[in-house]
């Protein structure tokens, strides 16, 4: 669960750099080409001013890795002020800005904001663009008509920012995919697996046995192995010392088992082998194996007394 948690976070986080650097970069180009296209009017001291803004948001939201109120001022400045204010001056063709503005809302806004934002941003960019269409007289004075290069860097600026989230959403989307995968695997392991003996569970141990009997021409032979008297062990030594016993075990049978089947935990101090093969020669090999490494063990520890009991 706290995995699950932090990559919401983090997920959360990437987002924000998507818009914080798109926000940034897109501005900064739009003060840099007003600035050679017009001069230093006071629209182009305007986008300047947005742009520092949205560079000092971004930087609050990296360094602090809460996004949320930053992120709230990069889309609030963007649509209910910088937008329409440069369409209120240029016309028609800066829509595109307004339109990219309800994309990043609906991309870039808590889940539950995305909707009723992206709805408000839509009907006050209608309001806008009504009055100005019915009235134009109100914005003679301010009106820039654009040539044909500031419209095409409207549209690059535009196109640039589009690509540029798209480029970095699918990258961050592929790295989220991959640790979701990979925490998938492991939800699936913690399924699967013994917590103290970190080796296959009874659950597993059914499955595993269920598909190989469908198949009619596999056949495999099933041992079971069961330390002796190990309750004596844990009223006499500790349940610690049982534990370190059972895990001793579990080790040994793993590193001979290894590509021949799988082991697992059947009940307490009980496992199951499955082999994939019927050798007897190399079913019989392992179990002396196996035996050989825990009477190591059985010596170098406290005395125990152990019995292998093959099915």
């Amino acid at each position: 669960m706290q995995s699950i948690v932090k990559m919401n976070e983090e997920l959360k986080i990437r987002l924000f750099y998507v818009l914080s650097i798109t926000a940034i970069v897109a501005n900064t180009i739009g003060f840099i080409s007003n600035a050679i296209i017009y001069g230093f009017t006071s629209i182009t001291i305007f986008t300047l001013v947005c742009a520092i803004i949205m560079y000092i948001a971004g930087i609050m939201g990296m360094y602090t890795k809460n996004s949320k109120l930053p992120s709230v001022i990069i889309l609030v400045l963007g649509n209910i002020i910088e937008f329409p204010v440069l369409y209120l001056v240029y016309g028609t063709y800066y829509i595109l800005y307004m339109i990219l503005g309800i994309v990043s809302t609906v991309l870039f806004l808590e889940e539950k904001w995305q909707i009723i934002g992206s709805l408000f941003i839509f009907f006050y960019d209608g309001i806008v663009i009504y009055i100005k269409v019915m009235y134009p007289h109100l914005f003679a004075g301010i009106e820039i008509n654009p040539n044909l290069i500031a419209i095409l860097v409207t549209y690059f600026i535009a196109m640039i920012s589009i690509v540029m989230m798209s480029i970095i959403l699918m990258k961050h989307y592929h790295l989220q995919q991959d640790k979701l995968s990979e925490l998938a695997n492991q939800l699936q392991e913690m399924v699967h697996l013994d917590p103290l003996t970190h080796i296959y569970n009874r659950r597993y141990l059914v499955e595993y046995l269920n598909k190989k009997m469908k198949i009619e021409s596999q056949e495999f032979a099933v041992v079971l192995l069961d330390i002796d008297d190990f309750k004596s062990i844990n009223d006499k030594y500790g349940h610690i010392y049982g534990d370190q016993t059972l895990q001793a075990f579990s080790d040994s049978m793993k590193k001979n088992m290894d590509n021949k089947g799988i082991v697992t935990r059947f009940v307490g101090e009980e496992f199951m082998l499955v082999f994939d093969d019927i050798n007897h020669e190399v079913i019989e090999d392992t179990l002396n194996k196996v035996a050989e490494e825990f009477a190591l063990y059985e010596n170098n520890q406290k005395e125990l007394n152990y019995l292998l009991v093959v099915v």
